[in-house]
This record gives structure tokens, C-alpha cells and sequence, in this order.
């Protein structure tokens, strides 16, 4: 006869209880220490004062930035498209901004992917469970997390015409070499018009120091 000890009791699940003394253990995946990273590179493309929040104008910049060059369907504006189809399903109900973190940020380049993998494949009813989907998913976040932020353009001098020359205000003669002190600042209106003194022995009176000369004549 079977006593109670023979058989283990069962979960609620139907399933039997786990061995005593045996812990399942799960170390940190890699997914987890990218998904970390990423929301601080969409952070990166946020305005200084608000770094939690993903705007429009930041979507755009992280797309042209981070997929354009790799990714061109028939001349199709990707900013465009994500900001049309993928940041209106992202954002903030009523805001005009997606908080960044782990889950909108996943959400956000899922959606994205499932928009390119249509326009790679040109067709507009992919399932978003196809394998392609998942490619460009795993191509778009690894691009993500090796961006080293906004892209900004350096100014160059421009090489037409004598710039540095027009610039260099040591080389102006004239009444133009008035117009700056010795450090190159300028002076203003006092590099520009020689007012009159206006002290006088009244209100009405101008021109100190002529009245001596009046009354010789």
C-alpha cells in the first residue's frame, strides 16, 4: 500500500514539486546589459533638460543617424515613416514625447523594424512575427547601441573670397579701423559717430569752450 511519501505532491499546475535543495539559478544575459545601454543612447538624442523624454524631433535625429545610411528603400524618407507610423504608437497618451526606458525603447525599435522589414521586402502586410522582422530587429538595436550619439556637423571656413583677410580687423584702415580697439573688439556707436560734448552752463546751451571766441567777434 502506497503511503503519502511515495508520491510527491503536485503544484497547482498539475506539475510535481521541485527537488529540495535545488535552486534554479539565471545569470545576467547579454540582452539585458544592451537593453541598459540602449535606453541611455536614446537618452543621448533628448534634449539636455528633459533626457527622459523621446521627442519627435529626436526620433528623427536617432533614424538619420543611426539607419540611414545603412538602410535606403526606394528613395522612401525613413524619418518620415517612423515618425508616422512607429512614434504615434510609442509616445505618451496625449504627450508629445515616449519616456525612455527598457520597455517603450524595445517597443519602439520592434515597431520600427516591422516598418523596415515591409519596405525592404515591399510587402506592406508582413507579419510581424516574420523571420525577417526579427533580422532587422537585431540589426537595428545593435546599431543602436553603437552609436556614440548625435552626429554634429563641424564648421569649416569657408575657402571662397580673402575670409580670413576680411576678417582680421588689424588689416582695416580708414574709418573702419576705428571701429575696433586694439584686441579686434568692436566699439560700437563710438566706432561709428563722433557725437558733439553737450556740457554747458545750461540745459539749452552746446559747444564748451566757444563762448569766448562769440564775443571776440
Amino acid at each position: 500500500m502506497a503511503t503519502s511519501g511515495d508520491n510527491p505532491p503536485a503544484n497547482q499546475d498539475g506539475g510535481s514539486t521541485p527537488e529540495v535543495g535545488v535552486a534554479k539559478t539565471e545569470g545576467p544575459s547579454q540582452s539585458n546589459d544592451i537593453d541598459v545601454d540602449l535606453a541611455a543612447k536614446f537618452s543621448a538624442f533628448c534634449d539636455v533638460k528633459t533626457k527622459d523624454h523621446f521627442t519627435s524631433k529626436a526620433c528623427n535625429k536617432l533614424v538619420k543617424d543611426c539607419f540611414e545610411e545603412d538602410f535606403k528603400f526606394k528613395k522612401v524618407i525613413l524619418t518620415n515613416r517612423v515618425d508616422s507610423s512607429v512614434f504615434s504608437k510609442c509616445k505618451e497618451k496625449s504627450k508629445p514625447h515616449m519616456i525612455v526606458n527598457k520597455t517603450n525603447c524595445e517597443k519602439f525599435l520592434q515597431y520600427t523594424a516591422h516598418e523596415f522589414a515591409k519596405l525592404k521586402t515591399g510587402d506592406d502586410k508582413l507579419s510581424k512575427e516574420d523571420e525577417n522582422v526579427n533580422k532587422m530587429y537585431i540589426s537595428l538595436k545593435d546599431k543602436v547601441a553603437k552609436s556614440t550619439g548625435p552626429k554634429i556637423k563641424a564648421l569649416k571656413q569657408s575657402t571662397t573670397g580673402n575670409v580670413q583677410g576680411l576678417t582680421d580687423t588689424k588689416k582695416y584702415t580708414g574709418s573702419h579701423k576705428l571701429r575696433f580697439d586694439e584686441t579686434g573688439k568692436g566699439r560700437g556707436k563710438a566706432g561709428r559717430v563722433d557725437e558733439p560734448k553737450k556740457s554747458g552752463y545750461v540745459a539749452s546751451y552746446k559747444g564748451e569752450g566757444t563762448f569766448d571766441e562769440e564775443e571776440k567777434k
